[in-house]
C-alpha cells in the first residue's frame, strides 16, 4: 500500500526540509529588502511594517528555519517534532490574527501561502504524530519484559558472570 507509515514519515521529512529552506529564503528577503513585509504581507498597514519589524520577522523566520531543518533531519525526535508542530501553529495563528483580527494583512497570495503551508504542515504532522505514537505503543508492549526498576535487574556474581561472558 502507498500510505505506509514509512512513506508518510519520509514524505513529511522532505516537506519540512523544503519549508525550512523556504524560510531561509524569506529570512534573507527580510534583511535585504525591508519593504518586503509592507509590499507582500502587511499591505493594509504598510506604515507599521518598518525596518525593526522586518528584522524581527526575519529573526523569527530564521529560528523557524533552523527548527524545521533540524526536525527534518531528526524526524523521530519527539521534542523537535513537537516544537516544529508548535512553530507551524504559531505561524498559522499569527497570519490568521493579522488577517481577521488586526486587519493588517488582507488575504492576498503573500498571506495565503504561509497560511496554506502551515495548515497543511499541521495536519500532516498530526497524522504522522498519531502513526509514531501507535508505533511507540507497540514498542512499549515489547519492552514489557524489561525490568521497571534498577532493583529488579538480576545481578550476576562471581562464577555466573564469567560463564555469561
Amino acid at each position: 500500500m502507498f500510505l505506509t507509515k514509512e512513506n508518510v514519515i519520509r514524505s513529511l521529512q522532505g516537506w519540512i526540509f523544503v519549508v525550512g529552506l523556504m524560510a531561509l529564503g524569506n529570512t534573507v528577503s527580510c534583511y535585504v529588502d525591508h519593504s518586503f513585509l509592507a509590499t507582500r504581507l502587511y499591505t493594509a498597514a504598510p506604515e507599521k511594517a518598518n525596518d525593526l519589524a522586518a528584522r524581527l520577522f526575519g529573526l523569527w523566520t530564521l529560528m523557524s528555519a533552523f527548527l524545521r531543518l533540524s526536525c527534518a533531519i531528526l524526524i523521530t525526535n519527539r521534542a523537535l517534532f513537537n516544537l516544529t508542530l508548535l512553530s507551524f501553529v504559531v505561524a498559522n495563528v499569527h497570519f490568521l490574527s493579522e488577517a481577521f483580527i488586526y486587519k493588517t494583512a488582507p488575504i492576498t497570495i503573500g498571506v495565503l501561502t504561509p497560511m496554506i503551508v502551515s495548515g497543511v504542515s499541521i495536519l500532516w504532522m498530526i497524522v504522522a504524530y498519531c502513526l509514531l505514537a501507535a508505533d511507540k505503543r507497540s514498542s512499549d508492549a515489547v519492552k514489557e519484559n524489561f525490568p521497571k526498576r534498577v532493583e529488579d535487574i538480576p545481578l550476576m556474581r562471581g562464577k555466573q558472570r564469567h560463564k555469561a561472558e
